[in-house]
């Protein structure tokens, strides 16, 4: 199986454009790679079913296809997220105290990518990397929300809600009312699910094409988020991921005005 996808990746090689469109038939990229003919009209086969390459129906010549755009946008949409919103990142935590954190869907899970410490000795102190549901927690649960109704019931509809990895029992029916109530309010707040004793707020990011790449989080001990400083941290998380999603070139309009 390895050797058959580094072939394939050989040919998607061969493919990329150098300043200009290229395009090449099978007997010339057998040529050129060294692979018999039937190798490669079969990986081609297979690259095109899944969009990475297209096939001129006159001249039966291929070419890259949409797919390869597709990951690079999404490749470069989470490089441009991480740009545009660390200085953001840096002053909401300087305004709240709090640890402030990044987070991406990937699938049917939230996963942090950057984050900015609180200075506080009592602090929330996740690693980069770390993964779970999408249901569980405001960073999370917040990016579920705003999905499109279709991606959103497809995914309820993969979780196992029999084993569910959260310190308090979660169910389909509360999580479904969890996200009208995100909706309506522009954020979502949680309280000892991932962590014991801490709280997030989360408010969404949205990108270029007007959908939920991320969330913006401000998450930190229970204790300090008291009714005051709760709202002044949801505003302020919705506050800042509005200006983040502005800068990436959201054209929505703005839950402030």
């Amino acid at each position: 199986m390895s050797g058959v996808i580094s072939k394939a990746i050989q040919i998607l090689d061969l493919l990329l454009p150098h300043g200009t469109e290229k395009d090449m038939g099978v007997t010339e990229i057998s040529k050129a790679l060294g692979m018999p003919v039937q190798s490669v009209h079969r990986i081609l086969s297979s690259l095109s079913e899944h969009g990475f390459v297209t096939q001129d129906p006159k001249t039966k010549r291929y070419k890259l296809g949409l797919s390869i755009m597709k990951y690079g946008f999404l490749m470069w949409d989470s490089i441009m997220l991480r740009t545009v919103a660390r200085p953001y990142m840096e002053e909401l935590s300087r305004l709240t105290k709090e640890t402030v954190y990044l987070s991406v869907r990937e699938n049917a899970e939230g996963i942090y990518i950057d984050s900015v410490d609180s200075p506080q000795i009592l602090k929330i102190s996740e690693p980069i990397g770390l993964r779970l549901p999408l249901f569980i927690g405001a960073s999370n649960r917040v990016i579920l929300a705003f999905l499109s109704p279709s991606i959103q019931k497809s995914l309820m509809d993969s979780f196992n809600w029999d084993e569910i990895p959260a310190l308090k029992p979660l169910t389909r029916e509360y999580i479904e009312q969890e996200l009208m109530n995100i909706r309506q309010k522009g954020y979502a707040v949680t309280a000892d699910e991932a962590t014991e004793g801490t709280t997030g707020i989360g408010a969404p990011i949205f990108s270029y094409e007007n959908t939920v790449i991320g969330s913006l989080n401000v998450a930190g001990p229970s204790i300090r988020f008291g009714e005051q400083n709760m709202e002044k941290y949801s505003n302020l998380a919705k506050k800042y991921a509005d200006l983040i999603s502005n800068e990436l070139g959201y054209r929505g309009r703005s839950r402030q005005e």
